[in-house]
């Protein structure tokens, strides 16, 4: 069943989830304005910057970026100096940036229902893969990088 899951790219999980505080939006309506454009253009800026760079290092890399994809190298390089997941961070930061610029308290349970499916579902999918693929390097980098900062 996870290997069906994790077909679907998590940009689509982060859509469905917004599309979801969406609704939750105009059906249950909540008297509470977070609105602060610049915060959120800040966070966003950064989640798609750390994206970009991302996976600019796996094309220099040569390799997927995509989770249920089979990685060819262990990209070591750019923001994975940091964080095993840039990625996800990156994806995390955008969901949570769209939280003041629409200024709904529903649009926070987008960046916290996808952590846990990132969590829950990809990473460890991923990990069990690299593990395999990869072996002391790749337990050699968990042991070097946090797994999101």
């Amino acid at each position: 069943m996870r290997e069906k899951l994790v077909l679907i790219p998590p940009p689509v999980y982060a859509l469905a989830l917004l599309a979801v505080a969406q609704a939750l939006t105009a059906w249950l309506p909540v008297p509470v304005d977070l609105t602060a454009d610049w915060l959120g253009a800040l966070l966003a800026g950064c989640g798609v910057g750390l994206m970009i760079w991302a996976w600019l290092s796996f094309r220099r890399w040569g390799t997927t970026p995509m989770p249920a994809g089979t990685p060819s190298a262990l990209v070591l390089t750019g923001p994975y100096r940091w964080t095993r997941n840039p990625m996800y961070l990156g994806i995390l930061l955008v969901l949570s940036g769209l939280v003041p610029i629409l200024g709904s308290p529903w649009f926070i349970l987008a960046p916290v229902s996808f952590w846990q499916i990132v969590n829950r579902l990809f990473i460890p999918y991923e990990e069990a893969k690299l593990t395999e693929l990869f072996g002391r390097d790749f337990q050699a980098f968990t042991v070097t990088v946090r797994r999101w900062l």
